[in-house]
């Protein structure tokens, strides 16, 4: 039970004097330390803290404190109470940690095939993702992953936009596999207007991935230059081929 007294902010003195005041019922605070073997010196701070936290109330009989232990049921509502003003400020706080994140660039490093996965879920929640560079290469690092991940995609409608490199291979491969990418649009541009690693874009988020063996990738998390690389990508996509 002490645990659980614990999840409401409360230290194991405070435990010990609510705990000992349910027992006693109304008593002056020296029973109450006495009770809950705790020094006098210090039984008025812990009660000022109870009384704040509406767990303790008092009364004054002649010239005298008595405390009274609040009943059980408070402690419901006061996290009843807490609950509803922290939905109230919530969507301020979100408000804070939006700006922040569009003023900052948060980039992390994600490695192995756990690891791109992560990144590669995270684009289930959006819309649009657009691609720069495929070349067929992550579905052969992730080959169970990736039919697992073009379902879910396939499911919410998650359109995907990709401008692969003009190989013969690519255009091969392709049509061989473009009713398991649907919904997708594809173009195809040049190798020297590529690089060799494939950028995929989406929300305010970029991910540059290295897809040998042992795959890795940086994800980029910044509006601005979210912004720039899908600015890059419909350059891009103007002069590519069909």
């Amino acid at each position: 039970m002490e645990e659980e007294l614990k999840l409401l902010g409360l230290n194991d003195t405070d435990i010990k004097v609510y705990l000992a005041l349910l027992e006693l019922g109304e008593s002056i605070a020296s029973k109450i330390a006495e009770r809950a073997k705790i020094p006098r010196a210090s039984i008025y701070d812990i009660l000022e803290r109870l009384i704040k936290e509406g767990l303790v109330s008092y009364a004054t009989k002649d010239f005298n404190k008595y405390f009274n232990a609040a009943d059980p049921k408070t402690i419901i509502e006061n996290l009843e109470y807490k609950k509803i003003r922290i939905k109230d400020i919530l969507p301020r706080l979100e408000e804070i940690k939006h700006k922040e994140a569009e003023e900052k660039i948060k980039t992390e490093v994600y490695e192995g095939v756990k690891g791109m996965g992560t990144i590669l879920n995270m684009m289930l929640k959006e819309k649009e993702i657009l691609a720069i560079g495929g070349s067929g290469k992550i579905s052969r690092v992730m080959p169970y992953f990736m039919p697992r991940w073009n379902r879910q995609r396939r499911i919410k409608r998650i359109m995907v936009r990709i401008i692969y490199e003009d190989t013969e291979e690519n255009r091969k491969r392709v049509k061989q596999v473009e009713k398991d990418l649907q919904p997708i649009k594809y173009r195809f541009l040049h190798t020297d207007y590529l690089s060799p690693i494939l950028t995929m874009i989406f929300n305010n988020k970029i991910m540059i991935g290295l897809w040998h063996k042992e795959p890795s990738a940086t994800l980029i998390n910044n509006k601005e230059a979210a912004e720039t690389y899908r600015q890059y990508f419909e350059s891009l996509w103007k002069i590519a081929k069909k």
